[in-house]
């Protein structure tokens, strides 16, 4: 009987058969210039730790920088938040919040508004000229061709005129109402948007957070509004004294004066709001 031979096929190598012996000499390689290149490698590693050290250092003074920029934008008023805040006051605040505003763009303004008052609420004068300014607290109501064409009539009497009137609303003005006043230089109307950029430029557009508003049917809004502010300055340096409400600590939710110039000088005087209503 013949005997049989089998025959073994040989096992084909796999890539981890040709790359491990490559992996070897690779790590006798590194291993070896590690013993041969000790010192300079301990060089290189003292340059990348420094200038690791330099780009932490210099991200760090960018996030501060970053936060710093970010902080003296929050201090800006909110366009929405300044017209609810208006929104909130009582009609006779915000006459006395309009005069003041009208104070602030350099004007000399007064209330004057009352009973018998015309249509005027405020009188102002600038550079020689007299002004009139009518006030309308509104929520959702807009002013009518009725008003406007009044308030104009009120601005060109001939016994007591005004060189220019101002109608500011907190509402809007119907397409009627805006037509009474088309051409006519004697008459500005400022709707709610207008009234927010003007109330913005007469103060400085770095007014910190505006003081909370009082609820729109019911109570009045509180004694202080920020009005009072330009009667204060701050004693430290000069600057007005502005109303906050505390956010953190044991003080939250009561309300403090602050100085004006925080975000650009850094100054942190402070005063109690009862110490200016006393």
């Amino acid at each position: 009987m013949a005997r049989r031979h089998y025959w073994r096929r040989r096992r084909p190598e796999t890539i981890e058969d040709i790359l491990a012996p490559l992996f070897g000499l690779l790590s006798l390689g590194i291993v070896g210039y590690v013993l041969t290149h000790t010192a300079q490698i301990i060089t290189w590693g003292i340059i990348v730790l420094e200038i690791g050290g330099a780009v932490a250092i210099a991200a760090g003074a960018i996030y501060v920088f970053y936060r710093k920029r970010k902080r003296a934008s929050s201090w800006k008023l909110d366009d929405e938040k300044t017209l609810y805040m208006l929104k909130g006051m009582s009609p006779a605040q915000f006459e006395q919040e309009m005069a003041a505003m009208f104070r602030g763009l350099g004007y000399d303004a007064e209330v004057v508004g009352g009973a018998n008052d015309g249509g005027i609420d405020v009188i102002a004068h600038k550079n020689g000229k007299k002004y009139y300014i009518q006030c309308k607290k509104f929520i959702t109501q807009q002013v009518t061709p009725h008003d406007v064409r009044d308030f104009l009539g009120a601005v060109t009497n001939a016994n007591n005129p005004a060189d220019k009137g101002f109608f500011i609303t907190t509402g809007g003005f119907t397409e009627m109402a805006k037509r009474a006043a088309e051409g006519n230089p004697r008459i500005e109307l400022i709707d709610g948007l207008g009234l927010v950029e003007y109330y913005k430029m007469a103060h400085g557009n770095g007014a910190p957070e505006a003081p909370a508003p009082a609820p729109l049917v019911g109570t009045p809004a509180p004694a202080v509004t920020l009005v009072e502010q330009h009667a204060n300055d701050c004693p430290w340096c000069g600057g007005h004294l502005v109303l906050h409400t505390a956010k953190h600590g044991e003080r939250a939710g009561k309300q403090f004066w602050g100085c004006s110039n925080f975000a650009s000088t850094g100054c942190k005087f402070i005063r109690d709001v009862q110490e200016v209503n006393a």
